[in-house]
């Protein structure tokens, strides 16, 4: 069982902030989002201007005069302002003092207090507590307390629901409103009142409805609404409430949010009812309800790190907003690369949640990656016309992805100089394709699901695997296939020919399909001419996958793999300096726009296979390609440092394993992209599970799908313990200095060094060597 002090004892569980400024309230309303797989509100203090405000449903899209279809920043309903002898508390102000704010992972909270002195001299206490639900998913609320110091006499509050909001608003050229308000106004039920707003999205007419009440349990002092302004675009109301001195008072804003068609259609909600039900229940049940569902969550997917309390929080700080971005109640919506937590990258799906994300999720909540491949299979017919549309047979997934499958990549950016620029990828970087299959052969190992493999599984690996054969070209003077005028994960260099991950990855694919539909026939022949009819795949077709994966090129020079054909002859620069956070500097006089002219890349490639499966290569090879590539690689992205440590710590390479794991658990903590303003390094977050449980954990999976487990502990760390499910069996794994403990709920074997060893509710301990 998951035991653990609560948060107001164990800093372990929170993330603090003490002040705010121009420089940091943006990532800060990061930090502080909260979401619940289904919405969002980036956390922005009730005692400062938020830089970023947004509000974001899962799955809402819309493109309008956008370049292409981006994630809808919604109404936000979030402000909340308080007026002391007329004068707004702002951090910032002379009479602000004593500022906190924490995020308690543990319960899923964000705390907020103020002491604001007016220019009267008036004094008054506040502090709130807001959290998302994660019971209902609709719901959200907060609980003030207000307590005047030194004054009896009224304060007044000011709540709204703002639906004049812009996604890019920052942006000169990119800002464009996907929404357009359709009402909004008073809410008034028994006892109380509140204020409401709906709007639609542009293209498709989606309605999205926001409302709030606000409650005092106290008859005594009244809150009594005062002033009711439904302006065009926004709806705001003044409330009044009188204090006595010393005396805490405290009041609850409920409120509801939800996505449903088009206005008139059979799903509209009344959302006065909600709130109604809402208050009946009260915020103490729902924050309860909401406790429970977290504590369940912690129960599954806690990693606790003994004698390193920097790196116990940043984990958690991983494994709480990654988990915060994905609803298992629904299989038609996906993780975006910043997952719900800002507009960074529109909200599109990359490889990023197969390849970095997932795995965490089919190991720890295997309901939930389940929902997130279905999104693929969902998408299937927009991975068709992006394959037809190159002249191709099967589904080729998009680089980027929003609610349809289609491509929605935009073809402009800007380089790291500022530069104007196309961006290819959309066009070039294929292996995501190979990247889907392979999340989909990974969740089908751990979990055993066979009824997704006959429902949806099968499917999506069928038309990837089409796909592939289809997009070969045959070099007859060499006699082999090659993939060309690709990119691979390493996107420094673009239009090169044979990437070996793409096409290894691609090989690999081709093999594993065709052996589960060779077993498939041997157990379920009808079935699979059922699903291969549904396919439009032939038998004869699917005999041809082997020829391909075996001839496919695969460049390399003896041990050593080449990133890609011609890379080998590129101009060497070595790394010579790095920032105060570790990460690489760009060698000086570098031309930043020549880079596919240097050895210089990204982020991890060739090591990228190592991270999925390094099963299928020799230790040798993968220590002296690590090797090679480490010394190239310029982190530019956050993906990179979890991969390194993980796939290191596979190789005994532990020097400098820490400081990559810290380097990517701390990504957003401190902000050491740069970035975290514009939303959580969501596929980070998921390195970083990866390298705490398959690197300093070892667990991985052998070639005959085997579990093996190899801890291995940095000199701080006095324990290690994390918890998995396999094939629907609770495994925990307890790790101390030279010993190990596996118990499991059900018998379970596993390998450790040469040895076979079986385990059950009792537990077996392992002696290993350090």
């Amino acid at each position: 069982m998951y035991t653990q002090k609560s948060a107001a004892q164990n800093t372990s569980w929170l993330i603090e902030e003490s002040d705010l400024s121009a420089d940091t309230t943006a990532a800060h309303e990061t930090r502080f989002t909260l979401a619940n797989g289904y919405r969002s509100l980036r956390g922005e203090s009730p005692f400062c201007q938020p830089r970023f405000p947004g509000a974001f449903y899962a799955g809402l899209f819309d493109k309008s005069e956008a370049a292409v279809t981006e994630l809808v920043n919604c109404p936000n309903p979030l402000p909340f302002r308080i007026y002391v002898d007329y004068e707004e508390a702002l951090v910032g102000k002379k009479g602000a003092l004593e500022y906190h704010r924490a995020l308690d992972m543990e319960q899923g909270l964000v705390s907020t207090s103020l002491v604001y002195e007016a220019e009267t001299g008036s004094r008054l206490r506040m502090q709130s507590d807001r959290f998302v639900s994660r019971s209902d998913r609709h719901r959200w609320a907060e609980r003030w307390v207000f307590q005047a110091e030194n004054f009896s006499r009224r304060i007044l509050f000011k709540i709204a629901i703002d639906g004049a909001v812009l996604n890019n608003w920052q942006h000169p050229l990119d800002a464009v409103q996907h929404i357009k308000v359709t009402d909004r106004g008073r809410l008034e039920l028994e006892g109380a009142a509140g204020i409401f707003l709906e709007s639609q999205t542009r293209d498709q007419g989606m309605r999205v409805c926001e409302g709030a009440l606000l409650l005092c349990p106290e008859t005594e002092p009244a809150l009594k609404l005062l002033v009711l302004r439904p302006l065009a675009e926004r709806v705001e109301a003044v409330y009044e409430l009188t204090l006595s001195e010393g005396r805490p008072v405290v009041i609850y804003r409920l409120g509801y949010g939800m996505v449903t068609p088009q206005a008139g259609s059979e799903h509209n909600y009344d959302i006065r009812s909600a709130l109604a039900a809402f208050a009946a229940e009260g915020y103490e049940a729902e924050l309860e309800a909401h406790r429970k569902v977290m504590r369940c969550f912690w129960d599954d997917a806690d990693i606790q790190i003994e004698g390193d309390e920097r790196a116990q929080r940043a984990i958690r700080f991983n494994l709480f907003h990654l988990s915060s971005c994905a609803d298992p109640g629904t299989s038609r919506v996906s993780i975006g690369a910043k997952g719900l937590h800002g507009e960074g990258y529109k909200g599109h799906v990359f490889w990023d949640t197969e390849t970095f994300m997932l795995p965490f999720f089919i190991f720890t909540q295997p309901e939930t990656a389940r929902s997130l491949l279905s999104y693929r299979y969902h998408t299937l017919a927009g991975a068709r016309e992006n394959a037809r549309g190159g002249g191709h047979r099967g589904a080729r997934f998009p680089w980027e992805s929003a609610d349809t499958g289609v491509e929605v990549t935009p073809p402009w950016g800007v380089d790291y100089a500022g530069h104007l620029v196309r961006i290819w990828t959309g066009e070039l970087e294929v292996h995501i394709n190979a990247d889907i299959t392979y999340a989909v052969l990974k969740y089908l190992q751990v979990s055993g699901d066979r009824q997704f493999l006959i429902e949806e599984g099968l499917q999506i690996l069928l038309e990837t695997s089409q796909f592939w054969v289809s997009f070969v070209q045959w070099n007859e003077a060499k006699q082999r296939y090659e993939i060309r005028n690709v990119i691979g994960p390493d996107e420094f260099h673009e239009h090169v020919d044979n990437n070996t991950y793409t096409n290894y990855l691609a090989a690999w694919a081709l093999r594993k399909v065709r052996d589960l539909v060779h077993q498939l026939d041997k157990e379920d022949p009808a079935l699979l001419k059922e699903i291969l009819s549904r396919s439009q795949v032939t038998r004869e077709e699917l005999e041809s996958w082997k020829e391909v994966a075996d001839k496919l090129s695969i460049p390399q020079d003896g041990e050593l793999l080449e990133q890609f054909e011609g890379y080998f002859k590129l101009k060497d620069i070595p790394i010579t300096e790095w920032d105060k956070n570790g990460m690489p500097l760009w060698p000086k006089g570098l031309d930043v726009r020549r880079l596919n002219e240097t050895q210089l890349i990204k982020q991890p490639d060739v090591v990228m296979l190592f991270a999925m499966i390094g099963e299928e290569f020799t230790l040798e090879q993968k220590i002296k390609n690590y090797e090679y590539y480490e010394r190239r690689t310029m982190h530019k992205s956050s993906l990179s440092p979890s991969m390194y440590a993980m796939v290191g710590l596979g190789l005994g390479k532990h020097n400098h394993a820490y400081e990559y794991f810290i380097k990517a658990a701390e990504t957003d903590i401190v902000d050491n992209q740069g970035n975290t303003a514009h939303g959580l390094h969501a596929a980070n977050a998921g390195g970083t599970w990866q390298s705490a449980v398959f690197g300093f954990g070892g667990l991985s999976l052998d070639k005959d799908g085997m579990l093996r487990i190899e801890p291995w502990l940095p000199p701080q760390w006095k324990r290690l313990r994390y918890r998995f499910f396999w094939r629907g069996i609770s495994v925990a794994v307890d790790v101390a200095p030279g010993v190990f403990t596996v118990q499991a709920q059900e018998p379970l074997v596993f390998r450790s060094g040469d040895e076979e060893y079986s385990t059950g509710k009792d537990g077996i301990t392992v002696s290993r060597v350090e």
